[in-house]
């Protein structure tokens, strides 16, 4: 065992020494960083020009991220790096674009430790402007970004199984979003229609945006809003945070979760139904309100305007219901008189 620890530690100072050696000997290390790309696994970038009138784009790929970008011409250009065990489809079906890719496994190696590239690994959709699309995107492990390109869409959906989703200042009619593992950021969309968005496992995110319905579903992660407009909220997570801020909704906002705080700060709503099994409950607003309570923990206390009323506080008048149920935690209430 000593032997094995002198071992260890001579290893190590023979490692510090040669780093030394190396910096001192001017080593760059843009070169080091570059030993561990493998961008030439995947040949020449090919591009793909559509010659055909297009109104709904279907992108199904299994390893690549997907970034939609503006188009500087009249036609939709596809661009994408093809490695040897990939198989891609691109073909233009009775005014539908479809970008198909799956891969072969690659065989793991202990001693093989390069990776291809974020660029290599994106397939870039440039569309005009003007052109108003259906879309339909998945990838099984890659993010999807639409911050450029066309900001009028008709319906967006998106499956994703690993990896983000970012979607910023788009107008459509509808959005679903579906996610495994990864993190959902929207911001600046106005949606029509339904905006339902659902993560398994991560974050997520909606900011200064409107739709008739918000459906948002987490079930291992937080779920943050802030400067909404709508007819209707329905949160859910069964582990996570929920935080809405500054929203002016017309119906009713609902706020579930199993495991996690809850947090309703300026947020206007025609009645408020939240619960959390363990965690506190914290309801402000800085304007007045005409509230009718309905609040109860099971282990916690009920706290309105400072005042402790115990685990339940109930009242019979008021236009605006705020039923707050708890199971194990605090519910505080401060509204502006």
């Amino acid at each position: 065992m000593k032997f094995l620890i002198k071992f260890v530690i001579l290893v190590f100072f023979i490692g510090l020494i040669l780093t030394v050696v190396a910096f001192a000997s001017g080593v760059d290390l843009t070169n080091i960083n570059d030993y561990f790309i493998d961008d030439e696994a995947y040949g020449d970038q090919i591009e793909y020009v559509t010659t055909t009138s297009i109104d709904a784009l279907n992108i199904d790929v299994e390893t690549r991220n997907i970034y939609i970008v503006s188009s500087t011409n009249d036609s939709i250009v596809v661009t994408y790096y093809a490695h040897e065990k990939d198989t891609w489809n691109v073909e233009e079906v009775n005014g539908t674009l479809n970008v198909v890719q799956s891969s072969e496994p690659i065989i793991f190696s202990w001693f093989n430790f390069k990776r291809a590239s974020n660029e290599v690994l994106t397939v870039y959709i440039a569309i005009p402007d003007d052109l108003i699309l259906d879309y339909s995107m998945g990838t099984a492990t890659g993010e999807v970004i639409f911050s450029q390109g066309p900001d009028l869409l008709l319906d967006l959906s998106i499956d994703a199984n690993i990896g983000d989703v970012i979607i910023e200042n788009k107008t459509m009619e509808s959005l679903r979003i579906r996610m495994n593992t990864g993190d959902i950021s929207l911001n600046g969309l106005v949606v029509s229609g339904i905006l339902d968005a659902k993560t398994d496992i991560g974050d997520l995110d909606i900011s200064e945006s409107s739709s008739d319905q918000f459906i948002l579903e987490s079930s291992t992660g937080d779920v943050a809003m802030n400067n909404l407009d709508g007819n209707l909220v329905d949160v859910s997570s069964d582990t996570g945070d929920i935080h809405i801020s500054d929203a002016n909704i017309l119906g009713v906002i609902e706020l579930s979760t199993s495991t996690g705080n809850v947090t309703v700060t300026d947020a206007i709503g025609t009645g408020y139904d939240i619960s959390s099994s363990t965690g506190n409950v914290s309801f402000t607003s800085t304007t007045s309100m005409d509230i009718r309570y309905n609040l109860e923990t099971s282990i916690g206390t009920v706290r309105v305007n400072g005042d402790n009323q115990g685990t339940k506080h109930t009242t019979t008048t008021g236009a605006i219901t705020l039923k707050v149920d708890v199971s194990t935690g605090n519910i505080t209430v401060n509204v502006q008189d």
